[in-house]
């Protein structure tokens, strides 16, 4: 019983360790997408600003 219960608890902790990377990466490819517009915006006022000179 002892072998079997540390299996299923190994393959437990493994899933849940494949979803914790899973859900993170997809947050923090959400957070650099977002930076990525934010710094597009900031380059585009900053060459508005520079055309207007």
């Amino acid at each position: 019983m002892d072998i079997e219960g540390g299996i299923e608890m190994d393959l437990f902790v493994g899933i849940a360790i494949v979803l914790i990377v899973f859900f993170s990466s997809s947050i923090m490819e959400k957070r650099l997408k977002s930076i990525e517009k934010q710094n597009n915006r900031v380059i585009e006022i900053l060459e508005e600003i520079r055309d207007k000179k």
